[in-house]
């Protein structure tokens, strides 16, 4: 997957692609303001940057190469780093995967001006081939052009699959985490819904609970979804819900992992189901998060009522909100975030994608979230109908916009 970065330490974001890309120099133009060896060799320049060396240890479950390095540039610099594979190390009649990747590096403070950069790939869909590293500074042209200097460094490593030799860092066969979680509901809904990385078509069990008493229980099959989340939903009865403290609970049997499951308490009155507002007509909800760690990827999904096709905007950013909410009709509605939270060195992002097809009248979409260059703290996710218009270089506010805030821990998966 191609991916298109601008970031920058201290009040700078990082844009990501999520199933779409969104143009380098749109980003720029908006946030502007804000081995055939495995050690490399140095070329001659103003400035000392290396690469340390990229082992088996470079590469984590998730298939992220990430390359670090220090470097005598200050940490406003624009660090552009390119993977190349070097022809002739890869069969061109038969090549299986992408043999070029870019990723903008990330500098962050040393000791006495001894930096530290750091940059990351995900190659599971690049070649298995010899790759040379370039690492290079640039600055910004005409209409925001990308003007790159000479190389600071470079460096070679290869890149193979589970059977490569000993020499080589090897792309891995990813781990799915098996998950059930449980969606947020609205008020007035009798539906209890979520998500699961359970094939579809795998039955679940549930029971809903009142007062110690079983109330309600059933089987439900999963559904399809997208990006390899999939879906499910319950609705206990057809009738109401009496008043009371109730417990929903459901679960799966996994061959690699056993039993499965969620649960969620809520209070019922005389119609609620979980949750704490009415469904607007028009809407875009988050579903259930993971517990979010630095140094890893998450697949963020949800729902809309926009159609097939419409675009959706993500953004990242360190959190001021003292409450969290599921639905808004008006992205005009929450003022966007200002301060610093948990750290004073962050990262945000950015990310465009597509709304795809789903089930029962609700649409679905996804990104990609990246939290190798996130620090810890509590960020909040924006997730709108906003687009950027490409011919008057200007953000076009949408009427839809849903946020939740996520805390980021420092502790590696």
């Amino acid at each position: 997957m191609q991916r298109i970065l601008c970031i920058v330490n201290c009040m700078k974001k990082k844009y990501v692609t999520g199933t779409g890309i969104i143009a380098a120099a749109i980003l720029v133009a908006m946030f502007i303001g804000l081995s055939l060896s495995a050690y490399p060799f140095l070329i001659p320049n103003l400035s000392a940057t290396t690469i340390d060396p990229v082992t088996s240890a470079s590469i984590d479950e998730n298939n992220m190469l990430v390359l670090t390095g220090g470097t005598t540039l200050p940490v406003s610099t624009y660090l552009s780093v390119t993977l190349l594979a070097v022809p002739g190390s890869y069969p061109e009649n038969n090549r299986t995967g992408m043999t070029k990747g870019w990723d903008q590096g990330v500098i962050a403070p040393g000791d006495s001006g001894h930096n530290t950069w750091k940059a990351e790939f995900d190659v599971s869909h690049m070649q298995p081939a010899d790759y040379r590293i370039t690492v290079a500074s640039y600055t910004l042209g005409n209409n925001y052009s990308i003007i790159e200097s000479s190389p600071l460094i470079t460096g070679r490593f290869t890149l193979g699959g589970e059977n490569a030799g000993p020499d080589a860092v090897r792309i891995r066969s990813p781990v799915t985490p098996v998950f059930i979680r449980i969606n947020p509901a609205p008020a007035g809904s009798q539906k209890i819904n979520g998500i699961t990385s359970f094939s579809s078509g795998t039955p679940f069990v549930w029971s809903l609970v009142t007062n110690g008493s079983l109330g309600y229980t059933g089987t439900v099959l999963v559904t399809n979804g997208t990006a390899g989340v999939n879906r499910w939903s319950v609705t206990p009865t057809a009738g109401t819900l009496s008043p009371g403290r109730y417990q929903f609970t459901i679960a799966g049997n996994s061959t690699t992992a056993g039993t499965i499951s969620a649960m969620t308490q809520f209070d019922s009155t005389s119609q609620n189901a979980p949750g704490a507002s009415s469904i607007p007509r028009d809407y875009i909800t988050i579903d259930a998060l993971p517990d979010f760690q630095i140094n890893n990827v998450y697949i963020i999904t949800g729902t809309t009522s926009l159609p097939v096709g419409e675009g959706l905007m993500m953004e990242v950013s360190p959190a001021s909100f003292d409450t969290n909410y599921t639905f808004s009709a008006n992205a005009r509605d929450t003022a966007k975030n200002g301060t610093l939270s948990g750290t004073a060195l962050w990262s945000g992002a950015m990310a465009n994608t597509g709304v795809v097809s789903g089930n029962n009248g609700e649409n679905l979409w996804s990104f990609q979230l990246p939290t190798y260059t996130f620090g810890p703290g509590t960020y909040q996710i924006n997730v709108s109908n906003d687009r950027f218009d490409t011919t008057n270089m200007t953000m076009v506010h949408g009427t839809l916009l849903s946020s939740r805030l996520i805390s980021i821990t420092g502790d590696t998966p």
